[in-house]
């Protein structure tokens, strides 16, 4: 599995709610990608959905302007 950086330096009008979404998103990235070296296929999962809901938290954040 190759992994893709999310990270990114925070600019100066991002608000606390979007740096936290954002750090939400690396981390279960971080926890999916852990899982994937020693598939247990409900460790996978577990994390990947974790991983699908931090980022739509995020996408979700970016919409509203937070």
């Amino acid at each position: 599995m190759s992994t893709i950086q999310v990270t990114q330096t925070a600019t100066a009008d991002e608000s606390s709610i979007l740096v936290a979404a954002r750090r939400a998103v690396t981390d279960a990235l971080y926890d999916l990608e852990l899982a994937w070296r020693n598939p247990r296929p409900d460790a996978v999962v577990a994390a990947a959905r974790r991983q699908l809901a931090a980022a739509e938290s995020w996408a979700d954040a970016r919409r509203e302007g937070a």
